[in-house]
C-alpha cells in the first residue's frame, strides 16, 4: 500500500487509545439481523413540535444496520438517532428553530454502551457540558438557540472526539440550524460524514473500508437535486467527518456567506463575502453557500480529494491492501461507457444538481479562436500506475509527437470574452474526459461523464482514438485548472491536469512575470508526495524591484491540510493576495503580508511580490504539522 494513501487514513487508528479499539464487530450476523434499518435523511423536515416560542423533542440512541449502499444491498451495524416513535435516520433528525426558541430535548440511550453528546448547548455559554447517557437511561437538555448559525450535535463512546469518530458511532451526527434575519431559509442542509467498516490488524481504520456520504447517502445514491435557471441555490454543508475536505462546485462560483463551528458560526458582511469554486472544510466545520445557476445542465459538488470519491466497496467484498492498490492505480477502467462511468467510476462524497434548461434550449456552438488538445500517455517505470499521462496543446501546424508528453500539462492560455473552441483528441488507449477547473461553461461540456449535459444529450466519456469539441467563452480573467474527470487517481495522479490562465481582453502573457506554481504528483514516484511543477527544483531568476504575479494551484490526490510558504534566509517575506479561485479580491481584503498560503486540493491562489533585495528564494510545501515536503529555488538577482 501506498505510504500517501494511507496518510489519510490509517492516521486515525494510530490516535486511537488502546481502550477505546473495542466497538463490536460491524458487519450483521444472526443476532443483528432483526436490528431496525436505518433510513437516510436528506434534511428536508425539522423534528420535534414547535409552538410557543418552544421545541420538544425526544430522540433515542438505537443499534442499528445502515444499508450504506441502499435497501437491496447488505447493511453495517452502526449506531443511530431517532425521533422517539420514527425510524433511525443518518444524519439524525434534524433540529431547526427560529432564533431565541427554548430547546427541551431529551435523549434515550437504547444501546449498551455509554454515550456523550456534544452541541446541545447554548452558544454563547462559555463552558459547555457534554450530555452523558448511560445504557438504558434517559438525560435531558434545556438551552436557548441563542445565536443565528449552522451547527450540529454528536454523539460518540466515552473519551472520543470527533476527530476519532471512526467506527460504531461514527454516524451519532444531527443538523441543528438556528434561523435568523440574516440569512435565506430556503436552503439545504448536507452534512458529511464518514465510517470505515472493518479494521486492520492493530485495530486502525482499514482503508479498502472507507463509506464517506452525504446525508448518509454515498454517490451514486446521493440525491439528484433539481432547480429551475435563475433560482437562488442556498446549502449548508456541515462536516462532521474525521477527516478534512475540499469542496468543489463544477460549473458556478459560490458565495460563502458564513463559515463556523461546533460553537460559533461567522456570518460574514457583504463586503467580508468573497467567491470560491473550491473551499477547505476541517473537521466539525460549517458553511453556507449560495449560487445562482445561469446556464441549465446537471453538475456535481464533491470533495476534490480524488481518494474520496473512488467506486464505493462492495459490502461482501474484502480486498487485501495490494488488490485495493491496483483497483484505484492500475485499473484502466477500459469499459467505462457514457452512463456506466457516473454509476461505477466514482462514489464517496459527490452530489449533484440538474437545473431544467428552457424547452428547446441548446448551447450556443460559436467559435472565434481555436485550440487543439492532445491526450497522450506512455509507459514508465516504477510509479504507482505503471504510466505517464499528459495534456500537450499543439504548437504551429504539426500535432505533436503521439510519445511527446509535459509535466504538468501544457499551459492554456484564454482570454475574457473570446470565444474558444478546444478539440481535444484521446490518444491514450483509455478512455477519458477533460474538466476544466473553475470556468463557468456549459454543462455539456464541463468534462462529468453521465451527469453532464441533458436528458436528450449526456456528456459521454472520450473514448480511445476519439475527439471531443469543447466551447467556452470565460466570464472572467484569473488562473484556472484542468485536469481528466475519468478514473482520477489513476490518470490524473499519473500527470493528466495542467494550468489553465484567462487573462483580460487587452492584457499580455508575459511568463517572466506570471509566475505559475501547479502543486500535483508524478507518475513517477511510488508514492503520492507531491511535486511543484512537475518535479522541477528551481524557477528562472526574479529581479530586484519587478512585481511578479504568483499563480499557486494545488491538484494533489490528497492534501487537504497543507500551505505554501515564499521564504528567504529563513523567514517568510511579504506578498498582497489579489485573487481566489479566480475571484479578485476587492481593494479591501488587498493586504499585504506574511507569504504564506494554505491551500487545499482544488484551490487556486494569486499573490503579488515585489523582491526587494537579492539572493534565494524558497517556495516551501508543508502539511499542516510543519513537515517540509518540497523545496523549490527562486534566484533573485540585481
Amino acid at each position: 500500500m501506498k505510504a500517501g494513501l494511507l496518510v489519510a487514513v490509517l492516521v486515525i487508528g494510530v490516535y486511537l487509545p488502546l481502550d477505546l479499539r473495542i466497538d463490536r464487530a460491524p458487519h450483521a450476523s444472526q443476532a443483528i439481523q432483526a436490528l431496525p434499518a436505518i433510513g437516510w435523511n436528506d434534511n428536508l423536515e425539522a423534528a420535534g413540535h414547535l409552538g410557543d416560542g418552544r421545541l420538544e423533542l425526544d430522540l433515542e440512541i438505537v443499534d442499528g444496520i445502515w444499508h450504506v449502499l441502499g435497501d437491496e444491498e447488505p447493511g453495517g451495524r452502526v449506531l443511530a438517532f431517532k425521533e422517539a416513535g420514527g425510524e433511525p435516520l443518518n444524519p439524525g433528525p434534524m433540529i431547526r428553530v427560529p432564533l431565541g426558541t427554548e430547546v427541551r430535548v431529551s435523549v434515550t440511550n437504547r444501546a449498551d454502551t455509554a454515550v456523550v453528546i456534544n452541541g446541545l448547548d447554548e452558544r454563547l455559554n462559555g463552558a459547555p457540558e457534554p450530555l452523558r447517557v448511560a445504557p438504558g437511561a434517559t438525560a435531558r437538555r434545556v438551552f436557548v438557540a441563542d445565536v443565528e448559525g449552522t451547527y450540529f450535535y454528536w454523539g460518540s463512546f466515552l473519551g472520543r472526539p470527533l476527530t476519532r469518530r471512526a467506527f460504531e458511532d461514527s454516524q451519532l451526527t444531527g443538523a441543528l440550524i438556528v434561523d435568523g434575519p440574516t440569512l435565506s431559509q430556503d436552503d439545504r442542509v448536507l452534512v458529511v460524514s464518514e465510517w470505515y467498516d472493518g479494521r486492520v490488524e492493530d485495530g486502525s481504520p482499514n482503508p479498502t473500508r472507507l463509506f464517506l456520504s452525504f446525508n448518509g447517502r454515498p454517490w451514486p445514491h446521493a440525491e439528484r437535486m433539481e432547480y429551475e435557471l435563475g433560482d437562488t441555490i442556498q446549502w449548508r454543508v456541515i462536516n462532521t467527518s474525521v477527516g478534512s475536505h475540499a469542496f468543489h462546485l463544477h460549473g458556478f462560483f459560490y458565495t460563502i456567506n458564513a463559515k463556523g463551528d461546533l460553537t460559533r458560526d461567522t456570518l460574514y458582511w457583504p463586503a467580508q463575502r468573497r467567491d470560491a469554486v473550491t473551499e477547505r472544510m476541517s473537521t466539525g466545520t460549517t458553511m453556507q453557500m449560495a449560487f445562482v445557476p445561469d446556464r441549465p445542465g446537471g453538475w456535481i459538488f464533491h470533495c476534490h480529494m480524488s481518494i474520496h470519491v473512488v467506486p464505493n466497496p462492495a459490502m461482501e467484498e474484502h480486498l487485501t491492501e495490494e488488490e485495493f492498490e491496483h483497483r484505484l492505480y492500475r485499473d484502466e477502467h477500459a469499459g467505462a461507457g457514457a452512463m456506466d462511468h457516473a454509476r461505477t467510476g466514482m462514489g464517496g462524497l459527490v452530489s449533484s444538481v440538474y437545473v431544467r434548461p428552457p424547452e428547446g434550449w441548446r448551447p450556443e456552438e460559436v467559435s472565434m479562436r481555436d485550440l487543439d488538445v492532445f491526450v497522450q500517455s506512455r509507459a514508465v517505470e516504477g510509479g504507482k500506475s505503471g504510466a505517464q499521462f499528459s495534456y500537450v496543446l499543439q504548437q504551429g501546424d504539426a500535432p505533436p509527437a503521439a510519445d511527446s508528453v509535459l509535466l504538468p500539462g501544457s499551459t492554456l492560455l484564454l482570454r475574457k470574452g473570446e470565444p474558444t473552441r478546444i478539440h481535444v483528441t484521446n490518444r491514450t488507449p483509455e478512455p477519458t474526459q477533460v474538466h476544466w477547473h473553475g470556468l463557468e461553461i456549459e454543462s455539456y461540456f464541463d468534462g462529468v461523464a453521465g451527469v453532464g449535459g441533458y436528458p436528450t444529450m449526456p456528456t459521454p466519456v472520450i473514448a480511445p482514438g476519439e475527439s471531443w469539441d469543447v466551447f467556452v467563452t470565460p466570464d472572467r480573467a484569473g488562473s484556472y485548472m484542468y485536469h481528466t474527470h475519468v478514473n482520477d487517481l489513476r490518470q490524473q495522479g499519473s500527470g493528466l491536469y495542467g494550468p489553465l490562465v484567462v487573462l483580460e481582453e487587452n492584457e499580455t502573457w508575459d511568463p517572466e512575470t506570471d509566475r505559475i506554481f501547479i502543486i500535483g504528483e508524478s507518475p513517477f514516484r511510488a508514492d503520492e508526495v507531491p511535486v511543484v511543477n512537475g518535479g522541477a527544483t528551481r524557477s528562472a531568476p526574479m529581479k530586484v524591484g519587478t512585481t511578479y504575479r504568483v499563480r499557486l494551484m494545488q491538484i494533489t490526490s490528497n492534501r487537504p491540510e497543507t500551505y505554501v510558504a515564499l521564504v528567504k534566509d529563513g523567514f517568510p517575506v511579504v506578498w498582497t493576495p489579489v485573487a481566489k479561485d479566480a475571484f479578485t479580491l476587492p481593494d479591501h481584503q488587498r493586504v499585504p503580508g506574511i507569504a504564506q498560503q494554505k491551500i487545499a486540493v482544488g484551490e487556486t491562489y494569486d499573490q503579488l511580490f515585489t523582491p526587494a533585495s537579492p539572493g534565494t528564494l524558497h517556495l516551501e510545501y508543508r502539511v499542516g504539522n510543519g513537515v517540509l515536503l518540497f523545496d523549490h529555488e527562486i534566484p533573485v538577482v540585481n
